[in-house]
């Protein structure tokens, strides 16, 4: 696998987890304050931009492999025996 590749990859992989992570975020965060008390435009626009800022640096301190990306595909091949 060449460098630029490899580190393109390696990009793409750390954008997915920082979306993945922000959306995590901010589900968990709603369903707490739905429970706490009512929700507000205002505690929302705080929560999306609070949970966007800690998936950004979260990211950031991501370390992803280069061994872990080649055998991603692979692993993704595999076919999930359905339950019918």
């Amino acid at each position: 696998m060449k460098k630029e590749s490899a580190k393109l990859l390696i990009k793409e992989a750390r954008k997915a987890a920082k979306k993945d992570i922000e959306a995590t975020l901010i589900n968990e965060l709603n369903e707490m304050t739905s429970k706490l008390s009512q929700s507000s435009k205002k505690l929302d626009k705080k929560i999306q931009k609070g949970a966007k800022q800690l998936a950004k640096e979260l990211a950031r301190n991501l370390t992803i492999s280069k061994e872990s990306l080649a055998s991603k595909p692979a692993a993704e091949e595999v076919a999930v025996p359905s339950a019918s």
